[in-house]
């Protein structure tokens, strides 16, 4: 099981005990960039909304969730389903569909066209009605959460606090909402080989599902069942974050492998930078990490690099 930090403390309490929750939080990510975090201010009524409303969406006929369907070198729209990771071939694979959204940024925004499409408007379904409103007070939810725990990592390195909140003026933020779908229960079938990764933003804060499939990797290499934790979310640090640190915290290895009979929704939020951000160690900080970890990245390039990867795997998926 993951630590619980409570995190109450960062939006109410007094400098000392920002710091002291920062300790807490630099502590785990030296070993596994992973946690839970607890009174975190989101009213559960915010969470239950957007719960509803994302199995909603995902009901909708296919054809209704197509006119709002993510282009090529985009974030934002509706993801087709799709095999998730690589599978075992006497396996029957993971499918998973997918919504994507970022901070609205309208089409006459010069940085629209100048970053390729990362900027831009989100594209919202016309159904369910209560949609774009339980999403949306989600993402202010989460983000003034992410935004908190940025503060905290600051603090952990010995930073100022606004350290690396300065760098999300105009950040490349964006949630995935996710639909894994049940298949046939196979006896003694092999488990798919789903796709282990590291996450390469800064942070991850993660609505799980309810009926758990995440798995992280311990310093032993053997991957654990993270179980979900009521009222809690998980939070996770990504390659950016890694680098900042100048490797002293961890960028974890994970995956997913839901139940095989059992429908699993889950909610991404994924922190990443403004798009001119050169994501390098802090200055001052010693460096430990492996060199090709941490090299400086920029980061609208490194998001943009994702996006390529992702749409090259939709064009062979389409042409098998």
């Amino acid at each position: 099981m993951l630590p619980i930090i409570d995190i109450a403390p960062l939006f109410h309490g007094d400098l000392d005990a920002r710091r002291e929750v920062a300790r807490q939080i630099g502590e785990i990510c030296e070993n596994v960039g992973f946690l839970y975090v607890a009174n975190h201010g989101v009213e559960d009524a915010v969470i239950e909304n957007a719960r509803d409303a994302t199995e909603r969406f995902f009901a909708l006929p296919e054809n209704m969730k197509r006119t709002i369907q993510r282009r090529e070198h985009t974030l934002r729209g509706y993801i087709p389903t799709m095999p998730f990771g690589t599978n075992t071939p006497d396996a029957p694979p993971t499918t998973y569909e997918g919504f994507n959204l970022g901070v609205d940024a309208p089409f006459d925004d010069p940085e629209v066209a100048a970053t390729g499409g990362l900027y831009g408007p989100n594209l919202w379904p016309d159904a369910p009605a209560d949609f774009r409103d339980a999403i949306t007070a989600y993402w202010d939810g989460v983000d003034a959460v992410s935004k908190r725990l940025l503060g905290a990592f600051a603090l952990a390195l010995g930073q100022d606090e606004d350290r690396l909140t300065a760098m999300f003026s105009k950040q490349l933020t964006n949630i995935s909402l996710l639909h894994y779908h049940a298949r046939p229960e196979m006896i003694d079938a092999p488990r798919d080989d789903a796709l282990a990764h590291r996450d390469t933003n800064a942070i991850t804060v993660l609505l799980p599902g309810k009926v758990g499939g995440l798995q992280v990797q311990g310093t032993d290499g053997t991957y654990r069942e993270v179980t979900p934790e009521p009222v809690c979310f998980v939070v996770n640090i990504g390659n950016m974050m890694e680098c900042w640190s100048g490797g002293r915290f961890r960028s974890t290895m994970h995956r997913v492998h839901p139940p095989r009979h059992l429908e699993r929704y889950a909610i991404g939020f994924f922190a990443v930078p403004d798009y001119n951000t050169v994501v390098e160690p802090l200055p001052g900080l010693p460096v430990t990490g492996k060199p090709e970890d941490m090299a400086p990245r920029h980061a609208g390039e490194d998001l943009k690099g994702f996006v390529d990867y992702f749409d090259q795997q939709v064009r062979e998926m389409n042409a098998a």
